[in-house]
């Protein structure tokens, strides 16, 4: 069925008052910036429609009731003002029937309603026909008073750049349902074929329904507190934009019961289930003491140990914890191995996480055979020297040493830009089979942030333990170098004889 118009946009029209004389209000300004991005994205200026002659005794117009027919999809812009309207609602309603009675209100998993929140409203107070949807929230909490703020250019440049994000989201999820309507709009017009070949072409439109529901690759981007919401949003872009499906894709029960058993549906459903820890402790659901985020690590860790799932937490390098509930829940956490049962625990920047996503999703399968193939045991065995780049001459009596001996030494890379770099480096500790750090002029903190990475090199993809992690002491030698020690690393010093301290590093490797 071909529509005559795109897009319907359903609003109240207090809405759309100009805070600001002479300027145009939020509707009407989010009108034309949709249509222009709709525009380079579909390749056409879509043919989008609101009631610009709304007044404050707007009443469900015929002239409305009579476009609905012809609208492929409606933009619903929620407010207090949109959800306590008797016709904003019933213009919701509407749409939605009359949907059902064409092309269906879903088309394949999408809905033909967006919901979009200007201002944040009670979702028991939403139509109930899209109560369910998550919708797309233009604003955000403050997480020092707890007030929304609306993204708009009026409230400075971080709201405005939130703004043009969130509607870039909207425009692309927009355009791909537009272009699929079309499409079977474009099937329909084609002449109408033989029943024999019309049976056949249903058979292999059947056949083709289930392979793609194979082949849908499903994660589940588990919920988070406030603080980690624009995180979890970057993360969700980034896996939308390569094909992904993202669950929980509506808004989940508040009633723990139902609650769980939603969470336990979607998680059985994806291959990799993705948690992001922030400071706040979150929402808990009603008949329980645990947060949603805690139970969703707790149901993935136990689907994990049944089933194998892949599991990604990462938490923020410095974290501000004030709430007891959220100290003990990532205390627990970093030492539990049930609730991390399946899962590698990344504690670094938001990069951290997208690189170790990638390594799990698109990780290789010559890859994978080789780090399952015994040959590897006959191949040099790997050394990752690490060192600051002032000792990068320093080191080259270390790194002849080790290759007489047999060994493949890698050092670090120090040209490129920082994000080259750093995967470089994650790289290496990746596939080395040992590491060495050189700490020579390197300073107390670029000693910290090494021994760190150490930590965290299980995100990064690695399936086997290190066969040893050392600290090498060397010149300029002081009392607080020669007093470091460690529980995670082993120490060695050049203070004495060089080729004594190395035989005793190499002997942990063979």
């Amino acid at each position: 069925m071909k529509f005559k118009k795109d897009i319907f946009i359903s609003y109240a029209h207090i809405d759309d008052e100009a805070l600001i004389e002479g300027e145009p209000g939020w509707v009407s300004e989010f009108h034309r910036s949709l249509e222009i991005r709709l525009a380079q994205l579909l390749g056409y200026r879509p043919n989008i429609w609101r009631d610009k002659d709304l007044d404050g005794n707007h009443v469900f117009s015929e002239e409305i009731l009579q476009q609905l027919p012809d609208i492929a999809i409606m933009v619903s812009i929620h407010s207090p003002r949109y959800v306590k309207s008797e016709w904003c609602v019933r213009e919701v309603n509407e749409f939605h029937r009359i949907a059902e009675t064409n092309i269906g209100a879903l088309v394949g998993t999408k809905s033909r309603i967006f919901k979009v929140i200007k201002t944040p409203v009670d979702i028991n107070h939403h139509p109930i026909v899209i109560q369910g949807q998550l919708g797309y929230e233009f604003f955000k909490i403050e997480p020092e008073t707890g007030k929304p703020r609306e993204f708009s250019k009026l409230y400075g440049k971080d709201a405005q750049l939130a703004y043009w994000s969130k509607l870039d989201d909207l425009a692309h999820d927009l355009s791909s349902l537009l272009e699929e309507i079309n499409k079977n709009a474009e099937k329909e017009d084609i002449q109408k074929v033989s029943i024999p070949e019309l049976k056949k072409t249903e058979e292999v439109n059947s056949e083709n329904k289930i392979n793609q529901t194979k082949n849908q690759r499903n994660i589940f981007l588990a919920e988070t507190s406030i603080d980690g919401k624009e995180k979890r949003e970057t993360i969700s872009r980034l896996l939308s934009d390569k094909g992904f499906t993202i669950l929980p894709n509506k808004n989940l029960s508040l009633e723990i019961d139902t609650y769980e058993l939603e969470v336990q549906s979607m998680v059985n459903e994806c291959e990799l289930s993705i948690h992001i820890i922030g400071s706040n402790f979150g929402l808990v659901p009603e008949g329980t003491t645990k947060s949603k985020v805690q139970l969703q690590n707790d149901i993935a860790s136990k689907i994990s140990d049944q089933k194998g799932l892949k599991r990604l937490i990462w938490l923020p390098p410095e974290i501000k914890l004030e709430d007891e509930r959220q100290i003990n829940f990532i205390e627990d956490l970093k030492r539990s191995d049930s609730l991390l049962k399946g899962a590698d625990l990344l504690i670094g920047p938001i990069e951290d996480l997208e690189f170790a996503i990638d390594d799990k999703l698109f990780k290789s399968k010559v890859e994978e055979i080789f780090n399952e193939d015994d040959s590897e045991n006959d191949r040099p065995k790997q050394i990752y020297l690490i060192c600051d780049q002032l000792d990068i001459e320093s080191i080259m009596p270390i790194e002849d040493f080790l290759f007489d001996k047999g060994f493949d030494v890698i050092i670090p890379a120090f040209e490129g830009d920082q994000t080259e770099l750093r995967l470089d480096h994650q790289e290496n500790l990746k596939t080395c089979d040992a590491v060495l750090i050189y700490y020579g002029l390197g300073n107390d903190l670029w000693l910290r942030s090494k021994t760190r990475d150490l930590l965290k090199i299980s995100g990064y993809g690695r399936k086997k333990p290190l066969l040893v992690k050392t600290v090498c002491i060397a010149e300029p030698f002081t009392p607080q170098k020669e007093r470091f020690r460690s529980h995670e690393v082993n120490v060695i010093s050049l203070s004495s004889s060089v080729n004594m301290a190395l035989e005793e590093f190499i002997k942990e490797i063979k």
